[in-house]
């Protein structure tokens, strides 16, 4: 199966802010993406449909310094959608709770109420 994936606002924020000090972040998170249309269980599942899978950095080398990203499933429709990234060198780890208004919003925006 197939599945289709996209990104939220606040992901590209976060690329954006990671792409002044790593300039491979680009073909990094193309490579997810191709893994994740694919498979979108590959993460660790946190829960409601979260996921977090680790992500090698080609600036730093090894996944232990790479990034973070946060995706969220909606089978319904077989999309997944990447909702933040995180430097593991610059953040331990993120609460998933501060997800949670991103991912009512998304909810909204899929079920057409908003």
């Amino acid at each position: 199966m197939s599945y289709e994936v996209n990104v939220v606002d606040e992901f590209k924020k976060d690329v954006k802010k990671l792409f002044k000090k790593y300039k491979s972040i680009k073909g990094d998170i193309l490579e997810l993406i191709e893994v994740l249309e694919e498979d979108y269980s590959v993460g660790i599942h946190l829960g409601n449909d979260l996921y977090k899978i680790r992500v090698k950095n080609s600036d730093v080398g090894g996944k232990s310094g790479g990034y973070r990203v946060i995706y969220y499933t909606k089978l319904s429709n077989n999309s997944v959608y990447l909702l933040t990234i995180y430097s593991k060198t610059q953040k331990e780890n993120i609460d998933v709770k501060i997800l949670q208004p991103i991912i009512d919003k998304l909810n909204k925006v899929v079920d057409g109420e908003g």
